[in-house]
């Protein structure tokens, strides 16, 4: 794996756990609601996909449309999901986040180590 794989997997990996001591009512000091607990997890979400992020948007647009719609589509679902939960403190909202940036982590790391074994692969 990359670093920034690596980087994303790390941010991606607290936010779980930062969510699972929420749901499982073990909060952190300042995490005890929704909002604050959401809060978390989407900034953690953001900076995991800004780190996995291939270097130019502009090799972003040349790769697989297929995976650029999949991905988006997750990612619109999260950004949604993430301002409804903060703007209602809904609790379903904040795991359908959850769900959506663990999908996208899963695609975007099996995505790159896939990448990376056809680079090896074509030399």
């Amino acid at each position: 794996m990359s670093k920034r794989d690596l980087t994303a997997t790390s941010l991606v990996g607290a936010a779980v756990v930062i969510y699972a001591l929420w749901f499982a009512d073990f909060t952190l000091p300042f995490l005890g609601d929704v909002r604050a607990t959401g809060a978390v997890v989407l900034t953690l979400g953001f900076l995991a996909s800004a780190a996995a992020v291939v270097p130019t948007f502009g090799e972003l647009l040349h790769g697989s449309s297929a995976y650029l719609a999949l991905t988006s589509t997750i990612g619109t679902v999260a950004a949604v999901a993430g301002v409804h939960m903060l703007v209602t403190s809904s609790t379903a909202s904040l795991g359908i986040l959850m769900a959506a940036m663990v999908v996208l982590w899963l695609l975007a790391t099996s995505h790159h180590v896939e990448l990376a074994h056809r680079h090896v692969m074509s030399i």
